[in-house]
């Protein structure tokens, strides 16, 4: 069986400037974890996740720090670190941005990847799989948007199957 037999052609997609807010309200709406983004032709150019909206919200961790207190250039390590702890707001204050301002080029996966529909099943299964990937936008020969599909619709196959 192959892609274009299962996919999904009433496809929900995204603009790279739709507001992040619009996207969110769509996503939780829809019931959907996320969709491909295309340009003004349709061709896929991204893809917009929850994972990617959730990630502007995630905490930030301290980067780790490891002094030895018999090294005489340890202030180095020490200058180094405080460089990176500096940046910390300035990325909260970005992400915050994003999440109250922002448009999905801002938070997109920016190297989407995709199948066509004459791949099969089992090779769109291993994508996901390999890529821990919910959903593959299907694509003509110009990479243009022509469907989707989800593990969900691998499901389904496997289900009608069995």
């Amino acid at each position: 069986m192959k892609v274009g037999d299962v996919m999904v052609k009433d496809v929900i997609a995204f603009k790279p400037d739709d507001k992040i807010a619009d996207v969110i309200e769509t996503l939780r709406k829809r019931r959907i974890s996320g969709a491909p983004v295309v340009d003004e032709t349709g061709k896929v150019i991204g893809v917009i996740s929850e994972a990617d909206i959730v990630r502007l919200n995630s905490p930030i961790e301290l980067p780790e720090i490891e002094i030895n207190p018999f090294n005489p250039f340890a202030f180095i390590e020490i200058h180094n670190y405080w460089k990176k702890v500096e940046k910390i707001p300035e990325e909260i204050k970005r992400r915050h941005e994003i999440l109250v301002n922002g448009v999905v080029r801002d938070a997109m996966s920016k190297k989407p990847v995709t199948i066509s529909p004459e791949a099969s099943i089992s090779e769109a299964a291993r994508i996901m799989r390999k890529n821990d990937f919910n959903r593959l936008p299907v694509v003509d020969r110009e990479g243009k948007l022509i469907g989707i599909i989800a593990r969900q619709d691998i499901i389904g196959v496997l289900a009608r199957q069995a």
